[in-house]
């Protein structure tokens, strides 16, 4: 059986409200996918844009990250810090990150 993905810290609480600008900036793009290319850029500029609020709700409901390596497919989810979080996991405030019963047939 293989080990099934983490989820991984990616951007720390300690950038504040750049994190958005940093995920932008720091992420590759050809690893990106679900999100506009434009939302993409309007972050880079920093949180002074208008619609920055808006562009980074659109990356944390829609964007997918592909490790490029490993081929997992992860969904980017922020509570202060930023994490990557593998498709098929979800969060309980009980239990922290846990995999659902499909994604257990899955893997």
């Amino acid at each position: 059986m293989a080990t099934k993905p983490q989820p991984m810290l990616y951007l720390s609480d300690s950038r504040g409200i750049y994190i958005p600008r940093d995920f932008a900036r720091d992420t590759k793009r050809d690893c990106i996918s679900g999100v506009d290319a434009a939302d993409l850029e309007l972050l880079t500029r920093g949180p002074d844009e208008e619609w920055y609020w808006d562009a980074w709700t659109s990356v944390l409901d829609n964007a997918r990250v592909t490790d490029p390596v490993s081929g997992v497919v992860y969904r980017v989810d922020q509570d202060g810090d930023c994490w990557l979080v593998p498709e098929g996991m979800e969060w309980s405030n009980d239990s922290g990150y846990f995999w659902t019963e499909e994604s257990d047939e899955a893997i």
